[in-house]
């Protein structure tokens, strides 16, 4: 028998653009992940925000994915 991880949250974002990026960043390792809107965006509130959640088997891995840092590998000059 194949027990499935339960989903937990590995971030909240405030709006979409960013939780896309993040979400892509994750798909991009091979990493199952999906976003929850737990927002009110249709009343123009932001409640609870978006939920990235990822499976607990694979948080760690996760976490480790988006606390990279490729900024410095930008080329910001005209």
């Amino acid at each position: 028998m194949h027990i499935k991880a339960p989903w937990v949250t590995l971030a909240v974002f405030e709006i979409l653009p960013t939780a896309e990026i993040s979400r892509g960043r994750l798909v991009a390792e091979g990493i199952s992940c999906r976003l929850l809107d737990r927002s009110l965006s249709g009343l123009g509130l932001i409640a609870d925000g978006i939920e990235l959640q990822v499976p607990e088997t694979e948080l760690e891995k996760a976490g480790k994915v988006l606390a990279q840092d490729f900024s410095s590998e930008l080329d910001l000059e005209p």
